[in-house]
């Protein structure tokens, strides 16, 4: 009876596992054949839930950090390449009490971005989407001067972190 349970625990697992990897075959294109002549940054999400300070935030500073994470991808004069858009849903700014502590590190709040890798081929198609959301533990600071500065310093540590983890999201 134990060996019929292992053979049925194994091929139920080799199922699974095919079953897996056919999936992600057939639902992305191979990490190789990733190459963009562009990279765009869409903030018109936030701009329509009046969010505008926090899009020009993060439209100000995350082509620069996409094209550090997705240099070895990029291929400006290429017009057989395909275009990266970041498209940026929403951006959450934690208050204090919104508390993210690992061990002896902590913060008083957690802020979010939410958004997604889209991919177009050479002729502007959608041939790939990469949701994405993460979140940052950041300190408040909400008793000290200059709010604005500090939000904005937040918006672009959330704006790093987007593009430091899409790669990856991507299969890259």
């Amino acid at each position: 009876m134990g060996e019929l349970q292992w053979t049925r625990r194994a091929a139920l697992a080799a199922l699974t596992m095919a079953a897996a990897s056919a999936a992600v075959t057939a639902s992305a294109a191979p990490a190789s054949e990733f190459r963009f002549r562009e990279i765009r940054v869409d903030v018109s999400q936030l701009i329509a839930k009046d969010e505008t300070d926090e899009a020009h935030w993060v439209e100000a500073v995350l082509p620069g950090y996409l094209k550090r994470a997705f240099g070895k991808y990029l291929a400006p004069g290429d017009r057989s390449a395909g275009v990266l858009v970041a498209r940026i849903d929403d951006v959450t700014i934690g208050t204090a009490g919104s508390r993210m502590s690992i061990g002896f590190l902590s913060s008083d709040a957690t802020d979010g971005i939410e958004g997604a890798g889209v991919v177009l081929d050479a002729h502007g198609r959608v041939v790939g989407s990469y949701p994405l959301y993460s979140s940052v533990g950041a300190d408040s600071l909400q008793n000290s001067p200059y709010q604005t500065d500090i939000i904005r310093r937040r918006v672009e540590t959330l704006a790093a972190s987007f593009a430091e983890w899409l790669p990856g999201k991507m299969g890259l």
